[in-house]
């Protein structure tokens, strides 16, 4: 006698409203984070930020309204885009967010040692954050700050792209390259 199984197909419809219900939302990829044009700006404009607070008055005021212990927030980012950039998976199966809470734990630990005496341990944007967010989004600081049509933008739009504003990310290599020898 054969045994038939007796075990209940899923039900899609009640998983999804439980993924909704629990704010659950499979894992983003920075390839996807590139397909949302507006978010990959402002990713690179705080990446920007980051490297050059000190010289650009904008960058240090943009910086100084964070709250987040993660620097993910606002005024770069929106709630919906902060959980869907923490959760993100940047390194194997790590999430950006635990990128930067392994990042700033270990050099924490790194200034408690070499800083007890100046007691002095706050973070720096541009030695300890921004490597962390140019690693994870595979954006190379000197094209960042040399990108013509970033820095116009930028100059033109601030933080959040305008209508207008067609900016598809930093050249790739090869179209770097490829630019060079003409």
């Amino acid at each position: 006698m054969a045994s038939t199984s007796s075990a209940p197909t899923p039900d899609i419809a009640s998983i999804t409203a439980a993924m909704e219900t629990h704010k659950i939302t499979p894992p983003t990829a920075v390839r996807d984070l590139k397909s949302q044009p507006c978010l990959w700006y402002k990713v690179h404009v705080f990446v920007y930020d980051l490297r050059n607070f000190r010289e650009i008055s904008d960058a240090q005021a943009r910086l100084d309204r964070i709250v987040d212990a993660s620097y993910i927030g606002l005024p770069y980012f929106q709630p919906n885009e902060v959980q869907l950039l923490k959760s993100s998976i940047v390194e194997g199966d790590k999430t950006l967010e635990n990128i930067i809470e392994g990042t700033l734990n270990e050099r924490l630990e790194r200034r408690i040692k070499k800083r007890v005496e100046s007691r002095d341990f706050r973070v720096c944007a541009a030695h300890d954050l921004a490597p962390i967010f140019e690693k994870a989004f595979d954006i190379k600081p000197k094209v960042l700050s040399t990108n013509e049509e970033f820095l116009a933008i930028l100059r033109r739009s601030g933080l959040n792209l305008k209508n207008g504003d067609n900016w598809k990310g930093l050249p790739t290599k090869s179209f770097q390259k490829k630019n060079k020898r003409h």
